[in-house]
Order: structure tokens, then sequence, then C-alpha cells
């Protein structure tokens, strides 16, 4: 049995199609007005990336020269060791923790 669709379905159905036509261009001129410029993009970028290369720089001295031993071997040492500014070596004793006695 075919089916047919009563004719205020085939209306309705029509007026919203016509609705959702006549939005678009609407809709496409909103969101190319509120796109930025291409240029100001551009510069924006090129911001980010210099800044993130010039935080990379940074990261650079904290080695010293490499040096090559007699046997081959490579030692970078670094400038500031990750500990801070804590030192090492006979007469340095470690602060005391909480609860212990001195």
């Amino acid at each position: 049995m075919p089916s047919v669709t009563p004719p205020t379905l085939r209306r309705s159905a029509a007026a919203i199609f016509a609705l959702m036509l006549a939005t678009v261009p609407v809709a496409t001129a909103q969101a190319q007005s509120n796109a930025p410029d291409p240029d100001v993009l551009l510069e924006e970028g090129t911001k980010k990336i210099l800044r993130a290369f010039e935080l990379f720089i940074m990261t650079i001295p904290q080695y010293e020269m490499p040096e090559v031993l007699p046997n081959g071997d490579i030692i970078i040492r670094r400038k500031n060791p990750p500990g801070g500014d804590r030192k090492e070596g006979p007469g340095v004793t470690e602060p005391p923790v909480a609860g212990e006695k001195t």
C-alpha cells in the first residue's frame, strides 16, 4: 500500500525547509564577520612560536662544555645541579628530619 502524506504535513515540511534555507546566508555572514583577520592570526601564532623557541634556548646554558676523558667518555656537567644549592662532600651535613633527635 503506497504511503501518502497529508497535505498539511507536506506544507509544514516545506515551510520548515524554507526557513532553514533562509537562515543559512545569515549564519554564514555572521560567521564571516566574527572570523579574525588572517594577519592577526599569523602574528599571534608567530609570537607563540618565538616564545616557545626562547624558552627552549633558555634551557641550553644549564650545561658546561663537554669534556672528553682519556678513556673516550664524554662528560657534560650541569651548571646548576637539580637539587638547587645543595652541596655534597665531607663536612656538609643534611638538615635534620622532623621528629629526629640531633
